[in-house]
């Protein structure tokens, strides 16, 4: 069966003021349980508000998890790195417990240069700090209880309180676009979440993530490749466009150039080691970028429900995933947003939720 959840990044830009952003993002939350999506997600970014207003997205989600009941509610991600492992750990198990056992921990290392660089960070450091900090929070969910010595984690015998209510802990998603990231997650049997890849692109990594899988003897009961891809829904193709077209290609650039590893950072070649992979394969890498590009590569799915539905059978196809995240945030204003979502899940999702009944009947 092919789940379908929404993304949240919170842009001001071409939305509203800080506030007004915060609060579509809860009306939207409440709106998609309504309209039966499967999980909400929520992006950790810092520093500019053009960009994202959510520094913390453990925060919205709790205050999801009370006016909400049974959509599933997710990090996408919690950076890692920024966080101490005993603070995300005790967050993390508050979160399972206000939602009654509906959290979803998505991480990551991180990947947006001038976040590093304000919090005072090594990028070079962050896929090791982030293994430690996934080693330590999943030891003290599954014992409740923290003791860790690494290279760079160090946390003395802690007992954890709360503790999570889903055992032996919450699910675990990872953003993973390098080929170290992909066989990370496949090694762990955790869905990879993508950003920025291709449909042909993706389906290489499905391979990758495949291959990891097999050597590393995991079979998979999770795992794959997730993606992420901007969502837009209207009457029809020409409606779509003239209203996605021109925030689409705004939000792709800027996209680009803020999660390029030494943007607004000084001195580029040290915030460059462990992101070469990202260097040349960020969403900037492809060429003269047109709304019609980026619809034909799946990055972009857009337009009528009947063509929407064939974007999303594409993704199912070259793929083979059985989650889609659906950001309906960058390409629809506060104004035709709520009814982008509703024409999704409609005239969109039935076809496929049907067909996963009629094949399990």
């Amino acid at each position: 069966m092919t789940e379908f959840s929404v993304f949240f990044i919170g842009p001001t830009a071409g939305q509203g003021s800080e506030g007004e952003v915060q609060q579509a993002m809860l009306r939207e939350g409440r709106l998609a349980e309504k309209l039966g999506f499967d999980a909400i997600w929520l992006a950790e970014h810092h520093f500019d508000a053009t960009f994202s207003t959510l520094p913390s997205p453990n925060l919205l989600m709790a205050a999801l998890s009370q006016i909400t009941e049974r959509v599933k509610l997710g990090c996408a991600i919690n950076v890692l790195p920024f966080h101490h492992p005993l603070r995300i750990a005790e967050e993390g198990a508050m979160l399972d417990g206000l939602s009654n056992g509906r959290f979803q921990w998505g991480i990551g290392r991180g990947i947006t240069g001038h976040e590093f660089h304000s919090f005072g960070l090594p990028p070079a450091k962050s896929r090791q700090t982030f293994n430690e900090i996934h080693d330590a929070v999943i030891g003290a969910w599954t014992t409740g209880r923290m003791h860790y010595e690494g290279e760079v984690v160090r946390v003395p015998p802690t007992d954890l309180a709360p503790n999570v209510v889903q055992r032996p802990h919450p699910p675990v998603w990872v953003t993973a676009q390098s080929p170290d990231s992909v066989a990370w997650a496949a090694q762990h049997d955790y869905p990879a979440m993508q950003i920025g890849e291709s449909l042909a692109v993706g389906a290489e990594q499905k391979q990758r993530y495949r291959d990891a899988a097999k050597a590393a003897g995991v079979t998979t009961k999770r795992g794959g490749i997730v993606p992420l891809r901007m969502v837009h829904v209207a009457k029809s193709d020409t409606a779509a466009k003239e209203e996605a077209a021109e925030r689409v290609l705004y939000f792709w650039d800027h996209a680009a150039r803020t999660t390029a590893p030494n943007y607004k950072s000084p001195g580029p070649a040290k915030d460059q080691v462990g992101y070469e992979y990202w260097l040349t394969n960020n969403p900037g890498r492809h060429g003269v970028l047109s709304y019609e590009s980026l619809c034909e590569a799946g990055l972009v799915i857009a337009g009528s429900p009947e063509t929407v539905a064939r974007g999303i059978q594409a993704q199912i196809d070259h793929l083979e995933c059985s989650h889609i995240m659906c950001d309906f945030w960058r390409p629809s204003g506060m104004d035709k947003r709520e009814e982008s979502m509703r024409l999704f899940a409609e005239e969109v999702m039935p076809a496929f939720k049907g067909r996963a009944r009629a094949a399990a009947a």
